[in-house]
């Protein structure tokens, strides 16, 4: 079951501007990990490849310039992994294969941008490698995620590896990484500042946290490497939050806050696949509501979650069906069902509610 956040917020029209606030990240590690090979239209080479984790922004209202890629410990001296390498075929068919023998791998950052789309880039030792290649501009609304992978330098690796065998990290103990992004947007050298990762603490002059983030929650011992799972690998992210203006969710209105986009990797051709979507507060109930600075104690917005279209019980499984790999699964989150003399009644200033977002898949339809 993933889980992300999602902070709704809105501005009661007569308060003052809000600031724009640190940039963060949240980043998912796979769990397992497993080597796969490659496919088209992402690997069409036959690459050896596994997901180390996924990587969502949030903004809080700022611009997202050159998000670069700060290497803290791994790709100094090349990442390397051991085990059964093809040898020959016998003359009855069998296979023989040579023990130990060494593979060499890269770390390449695959960014999905909210069009459907994907750039690749391969990251390198060096402080300020970019993640999104040829970036220019404030990136908040078109990055959907950034996936980091495993990525062997050889191609063509189903005709070299041994399926249900295990491969052993030889060289590199990919230990952790940082992210920072541009001040502006004329370019990462004039000037970054470090993002957020998770539960990091960023240093106040402008230093690297310490430590970074790790790859992994444990360390990399072995990876098997096995047929694709039947089961796909799903990563939720929470795209364009923005505030809004309450008068734009008075009554029937309805005004977006913000874009759901699931992914799937591992899905078999041809066939669809459903998540159960589940949004809940921090207290479980079935009603959302908006609070004066999102603390509960104080003045309270009620209002109506959509998702979808779909009006949204608190704690109570929507079905999200029909999703494949071969298109972006995107579905809108509004608010709607605010009732204006109860709002006309609100102190002015910033109303939030937190509200996480869990999924757990259904069978395949």
């Amino acid at each position: 079951m993933k889980k992300l956040v999602l902070l709704v917020s809105v501005l009661i029209f007569y308060s003052q501007a809000l600031l724009w606030g640190q940039i963060e990240v949240n980043y998912d590690n796979s769990n397992p990990i497993a080597f796969q090979i490659g496919t088209t239209p992402l690997f069409p080479d036959g690459n050896l490849i596994a997901l180390l984790g996924t990587m969502t922004f949030n903004t809080n209202g700022a611009p997202l310039f050159d998000p670069a890629f700060m290497i803290v410990s791994p790709v100094t001296n090349g990442i390397s992994f051991s085990g059964d390498r093809y040898s020959y075929t016998d003359s009855s068919g069998q296979k023989h294969y040579n023990n130990n023998s060494s593979f060499g791998f890269r770390i390449v950052a695959v960014t999905n941008l909210t069009s459907g789309g994907f750039l690749k880039q391969d990251i390198t030792s060096a402080s300020g490698t970019p993640m999104v290649p040829g970036a220019s501009g404030n990136q908040a609304s078109k990055i959907s995620s950034i996936q980091l992978y495993l990525v062997s330098w050889e191609t063509n690796m189903e005709n070299k590896v041994r399926s249900g065998s295990n491969y052993t990290l030889t060289s590199n103990n990919l230990e952790t990484f940082n992210i920072a992004t541009a001040d502006k947007g004329s370019g990462f050298y004039q000037g970054y500042t470090y993002a957020k990762i998770n539960n990091q603490a960023v240093p106040s002059n402008g230093n690297a946290p310490i430590p970074g983030q790790s790859f992994r929650e444990s360390p990399i011992v072995d990876i098997p490497f096995g047929e694709v799972n039947e089961d796909p690998i799903l990563t939720l992210s929470i795209q364009a939050e923005t505030n809004f203006s309450i008068q734009n969710a008075y009554g029937t209105n309805k005004t977006k806050i913000a874009e759901a986009q699931l992914t799937l990797q591992n899905a078999e051709s041809g066939k669809t696949y459903g998540v159960e979507v589940t949004f809940s507060n921090s207290v479980g109930s079935q009603t959302f509501s908006l609070h004066l600075d999102g603390q509960r104690t104080l003045f309270a917005i009620p209002y109506l979650l959509l998702f979808g279209g779909e009006p949204v019980t608190g704690s109570v499984p929507l079905d999200w069906v029909d999703l494949s790999s071969s298109a972006p699964n995107i579905r809108s989150i509004e608010v709607s069902g605010i009732n204006q003399d109860r709002a006309d009644m609100a102190p002015a200033g910033l109303y939030q509610d937190t509200i996480t977002i869990s999924i757990t898949p259904k069978d395949t339809l």
